[in-house]
């Protein structure tokens, strides 16, 4: 009895030591525990799942399958083992098979607002809108603060046409993530900070003030932020490292908020510009192997100048972990709004047999500084491909900027990522990409940055951003928006 009891609670503790470093993000120490949580207690499901999840998080797809099918097999009642496998399976495009386990889950827990959301993710991808419409609702009706729920939701209605209500949910998300109360309050980019992040946000108050808005309210705001960039401690421009409680005090809730929103409208004409060339795009785009081509004056002036000056005035620039330390504004942090939503709408209208049935799938804003660099030219995105059909990346700083001519802009590769590959190897793993590229030979098409210039491609073609040596001054920080349309075909 003594012997029973001693191993129950040693099987307690470990349990209890393996979820802590799973929590807390020691994938290597929880991985350790977990194979030999699940040596000492094979019959135990819970070992199991939680290595099934580590091995997901490693990218280890196939592995955590057959983990998560054990833990399936110990516990088959158990809704969030049900989930985990779905997962697991959806990352590795088995989206019939994720499916069937996310309803199986349902099927055990009908309250699990995360699976119904997971549900709708595949429905999604499966191209089943309407399906995946309800079961983003769902999970709502069962979590109304699940905010990646309506951030989802809002993608959906998107392709499905419905903008003002996709607007809507986008808008509910943004309030619970980063509103006067967020759901989040310790959320990274809430507590941490690089000197590219707050210099970034120091100029933006100084164009605000002269561009004449709140002057007061910005101008102090400036002094603020300036007292505590002259306190932290970073390595190097773009280092990321803790916000001190006082300095979280200092900033208050304006860090990393969307406290100043500009306006950018829907406009009573088209957004793109109307001397495109719509018959000499297509073929130029269909003349190449695999899909390119790129146009200049892409934007009407009037949508250049709006789109523009909600970018530059926005406080939306909330991702900064990135090590050439540019900055990410994405849809549901903020950057929805209705002209940018009108402008993927008319582009797929303006370009039919290239678009054809794609809907706009994601967006965002990348926006650049040349100081946040350890050498001259700055390197921006590495070489990658996307999870979509077709990509759209286009530029809106004034060509002024532009230090080289010849560069600044975006390489694409005649070469697409193996279809076998899943998305963080064709999305981040830089050898095997570079290696692929070699083999394939190494041709690529070298884009030079223009001013209101739009690269249309096959997503599915490794890019990066080219070499950027552009101005001082927050004016002429560099911004691009990429749009992804339609989904990867595996």
């Amino acid at each position: 009895m003594m012997t029973s009891n001693f191993t129950k609670s040693r099987q307690q503790q470990q349990l209890s030591n393996l979820l802590e470093h799973y929590q807390n993000g020691r994938f290597g120490d929880a991985e350790k525990l977990a194979l030999s949580v699940t040596q000492e207690f094979p019959q135990h499901p819970f070992g199991w799942k939680v290595l099934g999840a580590v091995l997901g998080q490693t990218g280890r797809k196939s592995e955590a399958v057959d983990v998560n099918q054990t833990a399936v097999a110990l516990s088959p009642q158990d809704a969030e083992a049900h989930n985990n496998l779905a997962n697991t399976l959806q990352k590795l495009g088995r989206l019939e098979e994720a499916e069937a386990s996310f309803r199986q889950a349902i099927a055990l827990k009908s309250d699990f607002a995360e699976a119904h959301s997971n549900l709708g993710n595949t429905l999604k991808v499966l191209g089943r809108l309407e399906e995946a419409e309800a079961s983003y609702i769902q999970a709502i009706v069962l979590k109304p603060d699940f905010a990646l729920a309506h951030s989802n939701l809002g993608m959906t209605l998107i392709a499905l046409g419905m903008r003002e209500s996709a607007l809507k949910h986008f808008q509910i998300s943004l309030d619970l993530e980063r509103g006067s109360k967020p759901i989040d309050p310790k959320h990274k980019s809430f507590i941490s900070i690089s000197k590219a992040k707050i210099d970034h946000d120091i100029e933006q108050f100084k164009y605000l003030a002269d561009s004449g808005y709140d002057i007061k309210k910005f101008n102090e705001l400036a002094s603020v932020y300036r007292i505590v960039a002259s306190e932290i401690n970073c390595a190097s421009d773009t280092e990321v490292v803790p916000l001190s409680d006082k300095h979280r005090g200092l900033l208050g809730d304006t860090y990393n908020r969307p406290f100043h929103i500009l306006e950018a409208p829907l406009l009573d004409e088209p957004t793109i510009g109307k001397n495109l060339n719509v018959n000499k795009i297509t073929n130029d785009y269909f003349n190449h192997e695999f899909g390119l081509t790129y146009i200049d004056e892409f934007l009407s002036p009037k949508t250049l100048a709006s789109l523009r000056n909600f970018l530059l005035g926005s406080t939306i620039w909330f991702d900064f972990f990135h090590g050439g330390g540019y900055m990410g504004a994405y849809l549901k942090d903020g950057l929805a709004s209705p002209l940018i939503l009108q402008i993927a709408e008319d582009l797929r209208l303006k370009l039919p047999k290239i678009f054809k049935h794609h809907k706009l799938m994601q967006l965002w804003a990348y926006k650049y500084d040349c100081r946040a660099r350890d050498k001259a030219p700055f390197d921006g995105i590495s070489a990658h491909a996307d999870f979509a059909a077709i990509n759209v990346n286009f530029w809106i700083t004034p060509k002024s900027a532009n230090l080289n001519k010849l560069s600044g802009g975006l390489v694409v590769y005649n070469s697409e990522a193996p279809q076998e590959w899943d998305f963080k190897t064709y999305n981040s793993d830089d050898k095997r990409i570079r290696e692929e590229i070699a083999m394939r030979g190494g041709n690529k098409n070298v884009i030079p940055y223009n001013e209101n210039r739009a690269v249309i491609f096959n997503s599915n073609l490794f890019h990066e951003t080219d070499n950027i040596d552009f101005k001082d001054g927050y004016e002429n920080r560099r911004i691009n928006v990429t749009m992804l349309f339609g989904k990867r075909e595996l």
